[in-house]
C-alpha cells in the first residue's frame, strides 16, 4: 500500500516538474540596447566572438 503511495506521489512530481517548464515565467523575448562594446584586439577577433558567442552571450540574442 504505501509503495503504491510513493509511486504516486513520484510521478505526480514528475509530472508537475514537467507542467512547470511550459509556463513562460520571468522571460522577455526582447534585447535590452546595446550601450557599449570592449575594445578589441584585431578585427578578427571580434568577428569569431560574433561568429562563435554572440547569439548567446550578447544583447543581439536571435529570438525564434
Amino acid at each position: 500500500m504505501i509503495g503504491h503511495i510513493v509511486e504516486y506521489v513520484v510521478v505526480i512530481g514528475v509530472l508537475g516538474l514537467v507542467v512547470i517548464q511550459l509556463v513562460p515565467y520571468g522571460r522577455s523575448d526582447k534585447n535590452p540596447p546595446v550601450i557599449s562594446e570592449p575594445e578589441w584586439d584585431i578585427a578578427a577577433t571580434r568577428d569569431l566572438v560574433v561568429r562563435a558567442c554572440f547569439d548567446c552571450h550578447s544583447n543581439e540574442t536571435y529570438w525564434p
